[in-house]
């Protein structure tokens, strides 16, 4: 088992006045995104969907957003790539920045009226994740981040600067997760953590990572995502204090599933998931 604590990524240099504009460029984003999907949610129990090749279903909301956002951001940034959940990717000839799109993370439950879904936006340069933010209108909460600025959040329009926890015991720690089923599956610790820690709660998606990041939780566990689902949530995490790996307690956001902590007890944790 191998442990990276040190982000190599943090050598990245995103001055003030860059922050400021990519900030307010995803605020602009986001602004577009929050009306389409809102407008979809209300009407909930009649979201026109189709269901994708591996089973999960996509809403014509989903579909909406990713276009209007795609626009945006080619407009704004003709030479930057676009990876999209449901587009793919766009390459460009500027190949050090991209931009990585969920539209709605949370899909199932927003076909059903939960409100706990949202629409994520990266940038990455050269591998990097430079800025992101996440914007979940119908909890009227948004979290962003800076790579050397922090992590913030807007809740019913009030902004502040967040941090994670500073719980040092797996057994004081509160615990989220995506799945039973899917985590029992793929780690054999998974139930053996379940049991370790203070108390735990099925809170799956977005959300759980963030409340990592803004101190409501020390763990979440997400067993299968895409690229997508959790890139911008990687530098929001991080600049908060937490921390985001692999099983194997590596560094990254591509690794196909995801273990979040406010890094207090994140060698612990990953012991016991591997246990």
């Amino acid at each position: 088992m191998t442990c990276s604590w040190a982000d190599k990524s943090l050598s990245y240099t995103l001055s003030e006045a860059d922050f400021k504009n990519y900030l307010n460029f995803f605020k602009d984003l986001v602004e577009i995104s929050d009306k389409i999907s809102m407008d979809f949610f209300y009407k909930q129990n009649d979201i026109p969907s189709t269901i994708k090749d591996d089973g999960s279903f996509v809403t014509e909301a989903d579909k909406e957003i990713e276009k209007s956002l795609r626009q945006l951001i080619s407009e704004r940034f003709p030479g930057h790539s676009i990876l999209g959940e449901e587009e793919g990717e766009t390459s460009s000839q500027d190949k050090e920045f991209r931009w990585i799109i969920d539209p709605i993370d949370g899909t199932h439950g927003f076909m059903r009226g939960l409100p706990i879904w949202a629409t994520l936006i990266a940038l990455e340069h050269d591998g990097t994740i430079i800025a992101s933010i996440v914007s979940a209108p119908a909890l009227g909460s948004r979290w962003w981040a800076g790579i050397g600025h922090g992590a913030y959040k807007s809740f019913n329009g009030n902004e502040f600067k967040i941090k994670s926890s500073t719980v040092n015991s797996i057994s004081d720690a509160q615990m989220l997760y995506t799945g039973i089923k899917e985590s029992t599956e793929k780690w054999t610790g998974f139930t053996k953590l379940l049991n370790s820690v203070w108390r735990e709660r099925g809170l799956g998606d977005f959300w759980g990572h963030c409340l990592v990041a803004e101190g409501g939780s020390e763990i979440m566990i997400d067993p299968i995502v895409n690229i997508w689902d959790v890139a911008a949530l990687y530098l929001i995490v991080n600049e908060s204090g937490g921390i985001m790996t692999d099983e194997s307690g590596d560094l990254g956001y591509t690794s196909g599933h995801a273990i979040t902590s406010n890094n207090k007890i994140h060698k612990e944790l990953i012991k016991l998931i591997n246990s």
